[in-house]
């Protein structure tokens, strides 16, 4: 008998969940009122990028209003934010996010049960010894 396969959905819905829960609040905004529900926004998008996009340093909660902008063309300042608070993450995910990443069962259900319980530093650290460079 077959065992259901994890669906990569489920694996996106814990970790945005995690980094909601992580952030609280709209991390990166441009000086605009916040506005609509808090998501979570890749600074490196998930269909360009796979191998970070369960990354925890590659995600910030962001405001719908501000997602929308980071992700049609209003990008500068999320790459301030990035590269003057976070710039040993975006070094490295300038390498990371060129490599390549399995995601079996096994290691999908390794991801959610750390993003259900908020343990995103062993998240990071697993991410970063499963990619191959």
């Amino acid at each position: 008998m077959r065992k259901n396969k994890i669906p990569l959905k489920k694996v996106q819905i814990a970790f945005s969940n995690a980094i909601k829960r992580r952030d609280s609040r709209c991390m990166v905004q441009n000086y605009e009122a916040c506005a609509g529900e808090l998501e979570c926004s890749h600074f490196y998008t998930q269909g360009g990028n796979p191998s970070i996009m369960f990354y925890p340093p590659n995600a910030y909660a962001q405001c719908s209003k501000h997602h929308f902008q980071h992700h049609n063309g209003k990008m500068n300042f999320y790459e301030n934010f990035i590269i003057n608070y976070h710039s040993s993450d975006w070094l490295k995910m300038q390498r990371l996010r060129h490599g390549i990443i399995k995601y079996t069962d096994e290691l999908k259900s390794k991801i959610i049960d750390l993003c259900n319980s908020d343990r995103l530093q062993e998240l990071t650290d697993l991410i970063e010894k499963e990619i191959l460079l």
